[in-house]
């Protein structure tokens, strides 16, 4: 990519939010969007994009409550991040999820069937769009498979803890390098490989269906069986799967299964499922938008019996669930 290749669109602003319809609409046609309040003169709105061949970056704000609807196959990856002022609210297929300022929003293009912004009273946020190709060439490294709407990628990111802090980092430093000076416009290799880092960040630190692909030397030695129900698990995680499920979809015996798991994993199939399943309750209990009792997370992930999980959540973590939550700010009700 050289410099020609950046286009930067002007900095826009305007009152009215059939203002904002018309300055956008010419350049994407297919989207639909309504105010929820704030109409005429009152909603305020502005605006800045920058696009290169792996990022586009949109930096936005507004001072009303309103949704957009803008149906695509496309499968860039979505990385929306609140700033300030309110919260972003989306529907993920079939999945709603709400983000405020410190978390992210992730989701494939395909899938992302409905944004909210709510303004308190003003909402910023900064969206980066990692391109269709980007995303490919690095899920094809990485997996060997190339479509993102099939990898189930967990819709929320913390930024405040953990990867969530390095990813916070990396995002800000592409933000800024787009914005002001345009240092990254002098820069097309620096950009490439910022693009990259972050991507890779996600699909390493975000659970999806292929998390399991990523334990160690599982990429070059684990038969394919035990990929294949590391798969199955990751993919059916909620569900109340069994051994004898889990050796069918990897076409194996029971006996091969825990024989494999025991060799390439270092535990059994039962142990690993349990494994990621408090990996996922441990990562919702973290969210401080968690509104959900302790109970119905666990449910939510497969846990039935709630004193075992309780036990087996402090031997993982350290902590009881209700502390994970109470740090969070989160509901801490076990009932």
């Amino acid at each position: 990519m050289n410099k020609q290749q950046l286009h930067i669109w002007p900095t826009l602003s305007g009152t009215g939010f059939e203002n904002l319809l018309t300055t956008f609409r010419p350049n994407v046609p297919q989207f639909k969007a309504e105010p929820e309040s704030h109409r005429g003169s009152e909603f305020r709105w502005w605006s800045e994009i920058v696009a290169c061949r792996d990022v586009v970056m949109l930096h936005k704000a507004y001072t009303g409550d309103w949704w957009v609807v803008h149906e695509t196959d496309d499968e860039a990856l979505l990385v929306i991040l609140p700033l300030s002022g309110g919260r972003s609210d989306a529907r993920i297929g079939v999945e709603d999820v709400t983000a405020g300022p410190g978390v992210a929003i992730l989701t494939p293009a395909s899938l992302l069937r409905r944004l909210d912004a709510r303004c308190r009273p003003r909402l910023a946020t900064a969206t980066l769009v990692f391109q269709s190709a980007a995303v490919a060439r690095v899920l094809s490294s990485m997996f060997e498979v190339a479509v993102l709407s099939k990898f189930a990628l967990a819709p929320l990111f913390d930024l405040s803890t953990g990867p969530g802090i390095t990813f916070r980092l990396l995002f800000e430093t592409i933000v800024s390098g787009l914005r002001g000076d345009r240092a990254l416009e002098r820069s097309p290799k620096a950009m490439a490989l910022l693009a990259e880092a972050a991507l890779r960040l996600v699909f390493e630190n975000v659970p999806h269906r292929y998390s399991g692909r990523l334990h160690g030397r599982l990429l070059t030695v684990a038969p394919r069986h035990v990929i294949a129900a590391m798969d199955f698990m990751h993919a059916n995680i909620h569900l109340p799967i069994t051994v004898i499920d889990i050796a069918a979809a990897a076409g194996t015996s029971e006996r091969s299964l825990y024989n494999g798991f025991t060799l390439f994993r270092d535990t059994t199939p039962i142990a690993y499922l349990r494994q990621i399943r408090l990996q996922a309750v441990h990562a919702e209990l973290s969210l401080s938008q968690n509104r959900l009792p302790i109970r119905e997370v666990a449910l939510k992930w497969g846990f039935c019996h709630m004193g075992r999980f309780a036990m087996q959540y402090k031997a993982a973590y350290g902590v009881k669930p209700s502390e994970t939550a109470r740090s969070a700010g989160s509901e801490i009700s076990e009932r």
